[in-house]
């Protein structure tokens, strides 16, 4: 009985002391590796679904805005007097901006919104009806448009897509973006109505991480989209104005985190973000993460500068000015409790299993 009081005592003592131990991931340094030959998968590239049919649309297009256009296909169903009769046609709207309506003839559309497209069509099947009817017109299929994709994704040039796609959906049926690519800098170049050109900035990763669809563009015909290199100092060659640089001030592009996180990797630098927006930005901590000895290491003139931030303590008591501002080039770890449990149930057994182990090699 005393022997086996021992051996359990011996067993737990091992499980305390070495548990509060942290465990850091590997120095990458140590592994001979220079920061920036390290790759992230960007967002794009983890969920780029093989066809446009994979993709579906989140929201409905806006009747008041949705221009019609060849290649459109419209639903009309009319309700003739007491519902008693109704007649549904499906419409093709031709290259030439038409649509041919049975038994009424062409009518031109394309141009027009869904909302003046309705109002055109009950218009002139006015004068083809004696009785009093009711009219919609619904959007069957989008029409494809031309766009072009340019800089670091992984299948440049010229594409067809559905008209109104967001960027992001364009960016994966090109395959995503490659590594290296910027995810916060997407730039694209539109045709205004007067004729003049226009340059929109998508910032996908705050639509990935902060769920702002806002940031996510939706596409036109004739757009030519630009994702440009991270690491640049200028976003394209054709974008030379000196409000498209990435100031960065001579800083690395990216921020790495790595350890007990959901997915580790690099992370574009965003100035003013802290240690605990990183570590949400690569999905959080896991269970086995120690948010009290989470590291940043700095590298500054040939030199490396390691700080200990308790994260534990900022989030969990509120002390926000011991959050450190990251700098491009940092390197965020948090680490890992070496002996994890998540349940019961598996403590149980790894106790038991070594309780078994140490007896038979004490016999």
């Amino acid at each position: 009985m005393n022997k086996t009081v021992k051996i359990i005592t011996t067993f737990l003592t091992f499980i305390i002391f070495f548990g509060s131990l942290p465990v850091y991931a590997v120095d990458i340094n140590s592994l001979g590796l220079s920061i920036p030959s390290i790759q992230a998968i960007s967002a794009a590239e983890k969920s780029s679904p093989k066809s446009y049919s994979d993709l579906a649309m989140e929201y409905p297009v806006d009747p008041n805005s949705y221009r019609l256009g060849p290649s459109d296909t419209l639903g009309v169903h009319i309700i003739i007097g007491d519902a008693e009769l109704s007649v549904n046609h499906d419409l093709f709207i031709g290259a030439d901006g038409k649509v041919f309506f049975p038994n009424i003839g062409a009518i031109y559309l394309s141009g027009l919104t869904l909302t003046q497209a309705q109002d055109k069509i009950e218009k002139t099947v006015k004068k083809f009806y004696s009785e009093p009817f009711k009219l919609f017109v619904m959007l069957n299929q989008p029409k494809k448009v031309k766009i072009y994709l340019s800089g670091m994704v992984k299948s440049p040039g010229p594409l067809a897509v559905y008209d109104s796609s967001r960027i992001s959906e364009v960016i994966a049926q090109a395959g995503g973006i490659a590594s290296g690519g910027s995810n916060r800098y997407v730039y694209i170049k539109r045709m205004g109505v007067n004729g003049e050109n226009k340059i929109l900035k998508a910032d996908l990763f705050a639509a990935y991480r902060g769920r702002d669809l806002s940031k996510d563009i939706r596409i036109q015909s004739g757009d030519v989209v630009e994702v440009p290199d991270a690491n640049n100092e200028l976003i394209s060659n054709s974008l030379s104005d000196s409000d498209d640089k990435l100031l960065f001030e001579g800083k690395e592009s990216f921020v790495y985190v790595y350890g007990e996180v959901g997915n580790r990797g690099r992370f574009e630098f965003v100035p003013g973000r802290r240690v605990s927006d990183y570590i949400s930005y690569a999905g959080g901590p896991t269970g086995k993460a120690l948010l009290d000895f989470v590291s940043l290491t700095r590298h500054q003139g040939g030199k490396s500068e390691k700080y200990r931030i308790n994260v534990s303590d900022i989030i969990y008591n509120g002390n926000y000015e011991k959050d450190m501002e990251v700098s491009g080039g940092d390197v965020i770890n948090v680490p890992g409790n070496f002996f994890y449990f998540s349940d019961f149930a598996s403590f149980a057994n790894t106790i038991l299993l070594a309780l078994t182990l140490y007896g038979s090699l004490v016999k």
